[in-house]
């Protein structure tokens, strides 16, 4: 349901609001909050946090709520720490996690193809959240296309066997979503192709581009026939269409039409005048804090209108925006050392043939890929519908190297003695001897 569901609740508690409250207390009762901070990443996630709330809490009593929700692109890194926390508890909640996820899978795919068009062409015939003027289904492209990167990859790392409905379900769910987001096109093939060349499945991987490519000229061809291409390429409005799939991957190249480039040169601005602001202008310490309406500021929205704009498309120009260079500093040295740990804890796992250890680290560290991608082009991390996933996975991979480090039990060398029994999410992998 996307944006639909994180509006279920009554003002100021929502979906996300509720969950972040309740993992409070359930980090707090899993008596393992102090242990968490024994990971490198948890440690600079925290310091990135605290500056947050620091650029924060200035502005509460002139913003209000304001600032709160656009603090969350940070803050909301506590759900990082209650995923990790149940994790150290106990381990054999990976399992638990996995199976979920299949569940999930089970539904989310299948209904994609149903629920991304009604929400995308039938918004206005959609009934609303009581009290809201958002509707009951509102997927996101790029929200979906992570989601369907990560189904890919989990099926090209061997945790699942898809059906052959199933499969036709997920290409379509591509197949729409990369019609209307050059973001989420991004979102889903760059993941997907790196996981594909880790796993050395590059083969099977080209001959679906090939034979995509080959069903896409085709169709593009046909369409161009039957229809009025150059009325579709000058529309202000994106289409589900082969020719709009073409014209969002031309773009990407910087060889799309008016449509797309007017949207990238909107941006590009937006972010030369955040740089000129924060890194070459007065704020660069500071940034200008978590409350101040950014489009507004910078002349691109009026403060009057019914939903003002309030992020430039990309969680780091934010960061950059809002908490300055030392913000956006600690975000990416944040990032930097979670995908290290959890590439050095894959490739230890890897050397030591433990394959579906190997299999789960490159999964998330792929999924994660992929919501920071959408997010470098969109409104993502802002809102719970992406950002509550995000710090999941984030929460997921931290525990996952603890987990795995404290099983074999040693960072480096080789296990001196027995170690605790691998989870059965971590099925055909063996410690060593």
């Amino acid at each position: 349901m996307g944006k639909g569901f994180a509006y279920w609740g009554y003002r100021p508690l929502f979906v996300g609001e509720i969950a972040f409250v309740a993992g409070l207390f359930v980090l707090l009762r899993s008596g393992c909050l102090v242990a968490v901070f024994a990971s490198g990443p948890s440690l600079l996630l925290a310091v990135a946090m605290g500056w947050a709330l620091l650029r924060t809490f200035p502005y509460l009593d002139t913003y209000g709520s304001d600032a709160l929700r656009d603090s969350v692109i940070l803050v909301y890194g506590v759900f990082a720490f209650v995923v990790a926390a149940l994790l150290i508890e106990d381990y054999r909640r990976i399992d638990t996690i996995i199976s979920y996820y299949q569940k999930f899978l089970d539904i989310y795919v299948p209904v994609v193809p149903i629920l991304f068009p009604l929400s995308f062409y039938f918004a206005d015939y959609i009934p609303n959240i009581p009290g809201t003027s958002v509707g009951l289904v509102w997927l996101g492209a790029g929200e979906v296309a992570t989601h369907l990167a990560g189904a890919t990859v989990f099926i090209l790392t061997g945790m699942r066997k898809p059906t052959p409905i199933w499969t036709a379900c997920l290409i379509t769910g591509v197949v729409m979503v990369g019609a209307v987001s050059r973001a989420a096109v991004l979102a889903f093939a760059v993941p997907v192709v790196l996981a594909a060349l880790a796993l050395g499945k590059l083969r099977p991987l080209l001959v679906v581009v090939a034979t995509g490519t080959v069903l896409l000229a085709a169709s593009y061809a046909i369409e161009m026939t039957v229809s009025s291409y150059q009325e579709a390429r000058v529309s202000t409005e994106r289409r589900i269409t082969v020719a709009q799939i073409v014209e969002n991957i031309a773009s990407i190249a910087g060889q799309g039409g008016a449509q797309t480039e007017d949207t990238t040169q909107w941006r590009a601005n937006w972010w030369r005048t955040i740089i000129e602001k924060t890194v070459h202008g007065p704020y660069f310490w500071t940034g200008r804090g978590f409350g101040v309406n950014l489009a507004v500021e910078d002349g691109l929205a009026r403060a009057n209108s019914e939903r003002p704009l309030r992020s430039p498309h990309s969680a780091h120009m934010t960061i950059l925006a809002r908490a300055g260079v030392p913000g956006l500093v600690l975000w990416a040295a944040f990032l930097a050392a979670w995908f290290g740990t959890l590439l050095r804890a894959m490739l230890l796992a890897y050397r030591r043939g433990h394959t579906e250890w190997t299999a789960l680290m490159l999964f998330i560290a792929c999924y994660v890929s992929s919501c920071i991608i959408n997010a470098s082009f969109d409104v993502a991390l802002e809102a719970p519908m992406q950002g509550i996933w995000f710090w999941c996975l984030i929460g997921f991979g931290i525990g996952a190297t603890m987990i795995y480090r404290y099983l074999l039990g040693t960072d480096e060398s080789e296990a001196s003695g027995a170690t605790p029994p691998l989870p059965a999410g971590a099925r055909g992998a063996s410690p060593p001897a």
